[in-house]
C-alpha cells in the first residue's frame, strides 16, 4: 500500500500543498482553521513522511543542537558522530554549533537554539557562567553536559576521569626515570585542563617529587599552544626530561617545538597526550595518550538525551564517568 504523501494531506485537508509545508515548518502564518484541517488530516492519514509530521503530531521539533567549543578540534567530530548515530536512531536530527570558546557565541547559540525549540541541547565545554546559563534556558529543556561544568547544575552529565587518568600518565612517566616532567595547556579557570594539571600534580606529589611552578604553562587547548608552550620553556632555560600535555592537539605542538629545538622523543623529552585523537597513532614518534572515548561520549549524551526528551529517565540528574585508558606508543 503506498504511503501517503504531502499532496495527499493537502487534498483531504482542502488546502494546497504549500499550505501544508508552512503548517509544517512554522515558517509562514497560517489561519488556525486551516492548521486544524492539516493536523486532522495526517492523524487521519496516518502520515510520516517526514521528521516534520511527526513532530507535528508530538508537538516536538525531533532536532537537538550539540554545543561544542571547537568543531576543527578532532576530539570534537567524533563525539558528534556518536551523538548523531545515537539520536538518529529515534528519529531526531543533530544541529552542530561551535563557540571557538567564546561565552558570547555560546549564549548567543544556545539563545538561538532556544528560540528555534529545539528539544534539547548537548553542550560541551562551556565558558559562560551558570547563572547565565541558566537564564537561557526553560526549566522544560532537556540539557547534557559533555565534560567538565564546574558549578552547573541544569542536566545529565557524561566526563572523563581527568584526574585519575592523568596521574596514571604521569605515573608511567615517573616510573620509566622522568623527575623532571612539565605540564602543558589548558586555561587558567576551571575546567578539564585544571582537573588534568591536578592529576599531574598528584602524581608528582605521590612520587615525593616537589611541585615547581616553572613546569607549568597553561597556554590553551590547540596545536599552537603546545608549541609555544615548549619554545617557551627552552627560552626560559627550565631544564624538562618529559611533558604532559593537556590533549593531544597540544602534544603534537610539543612534538613540533622539540623537532624544532633538536630535541629527540623520548630519548630527551617524553611526551604524554589526551584523547587519542586519529592523528596520535600517525604522528612521528606516535603519541603515547589516554584513550578518552569520544564516540561512547556521544553515545552516551545522545541516548541520555532522548531518555530525558521521552520520559524514560526522570528525577536526579545522572552522572557518567568514563574511565580513560592509557595507550602506549612510541613518545613515552
Amino acid at each position: 500500500m503506498r504511503q501517503p504523501r504531502i499532496e495527499d494531506v493537502a487534498r483531504a485537508a482542502g488546502v494546497s500543498t504549500t499550505t501544508v509545508s508552512h503548517t509544517l515548518t512554522g515558517k509562514r502564518p497560517v489561519s488556525a482553521t486551516a492548521q486544524a484541517r492539516v493536523r486532522t488530516a495526517i492523524d487521519e492519514l496516518g502520515y510520516s513522511g517526514n521528521a516534520l509530521a511527526r513532530g507535528l503530531r508530538t508537538q516536538r521539533t525531533l532536532t537537538i543542537a550539540l554545543v561544542v567549543p571547537d568543531i576543527t578540534n578532532p576530539f570534537y567530530p567524533v563525539v558528534a558522530r556518536g551523538v548523531q548515530d545515537a539520536v538518529t536512531e529515534a528519529g531526531y536530527q543533530v544541529v552542530v554549533c561551535s563557540t571557538d570558546g567564546d561565552p558570547g557565541r555560546e549564549a548567543a547559540f544556545v539563545r538561538d537554539m532556544v528560540a528555534r525549540s529545539v528539544d534539547g541541547i548537548i553542550l560541551g565545554l562551556l565558558h559562560m557562567p551558570s547563572a547565565v546559563l541558566g537564564s537561557l534556558v526553560d526549566r522544560d529543556l532537556r540539557i547534557v553536559l559533555l565534560g567538565h561544568h564546574a558549578g552547573h547544575q541544569l542536566g545529565d552529565s557524561v566526563t572523563s576521569d581527568n584526574r585519575v587518568s592523568v596521574a596514571e600518565a604521569t605515573r608511567h612517566l615517573i616510573a620509566a626515570g622522568r623527575t623532571r616532567i612539565a605540564f602543558v595547556g589548558g586555561e587558567h579557570e576551571a575546567g578539564p585542563g585544571d582537573e588534568r594539571q591536578a592529576g599531574y600534580e598528584d602524581a608528582l606529589l605521590g612520587a615525593g617529587i616537589p611541585l615547581d611552578p616553572a613546569l607549568v604553562s597553561t597556554t590553551g587547548y590547540m596545536r599552537v599552544s603546545g608549541s609555544s608552550a615548549i619554545s617557551q620553556l627552552l627560552a626560559d632555560g627550565v631544564v624538562f626530561d618529559a611533558v604532559v600535555a593537556v590533549n593531544d592537539l597540544a602534544a603534537i605542538g610539543v612534538l613540533d617545538a622539540l623537532r624544532a629545538a633538536g630535541r629527540t622523543v623520548p630519548g630527551d623529552v617524553a611526551v604524554v597526550g589526551f584523547d587519542d585523537i586519529d592523528a596520535a597513532s600517525l604522528v612521528h614518534p606516535s603519541l603515547t595518550t589516554i584513550d578518552n572515548r569520544a564516540y561512547e561520549k556521544g553515545t552516551l549524551c545522545g541516548r541520555l538525551l532522548i531518555q530525558r526528551i521521552s520520559g524514560e529517565i526522570t528525577g536526579d540528574f545522572r552522572r557518567i564517568v568514563v574511565p580513560g585508558t592509557l595507550v602506549l606508543r612510541e613518545s613515552a
